[in-house]
Formats: C-alpha cells, structure tokens, sequence
C-alpha cells in the first residue's frame, strides 16, 4: 500500500472513530437527562428491608402500607 492510500485509510478510520464518539456521548448524554437521583430516605428503607429479608405481599401491605 502506498503512504497516500494508508494516510486516507487512518484518516477515514478516524473520521469513523470520531463519529461514534459522538453518537456515544449523545447517547450518555439522553441517559444522563433520564436519569433522577435517589432520595436518601428511599435508600435508607431498602436498607431496612434488606436487613429484614423478604416478606409475603400481605405482609408488606401490613408494614408499609403499600399494595402490591
């Protein structure tokens, strides 16, 4: 391969890196905006069920108040 083609090469294989470079971070981007931060309170309370193991629904129901 002459030195002209193989620096086309590298350069349209850049070219095709810096594109998906972009698509990439466009795409972190969307997740990123999706994304909402977890209230402490709620991490507290899986850490109390954790603890706790599992629980039947009914049970759970009892507890928290929450139907299933």
């Amino acid at each position: 391969m002459i030195e002209t083609e193989l620096l086309k090469k590298i350069s349209d294989d850049l070219d095709f890196l810096k594109t998906k470079i972009l698509e990439i971070e466009e795409s972190l981007e969307l997740i990123d905006s999706e994304l909402h931060p977890v209230r402490e309170e709620y991490l507290e309370r899986l850490d109390e069920i954790k603890k706790e193991g599992t629980i039947s629904g009914s049970e759970f129901e009892k507890k928290f108040g929450v139907k299933l």
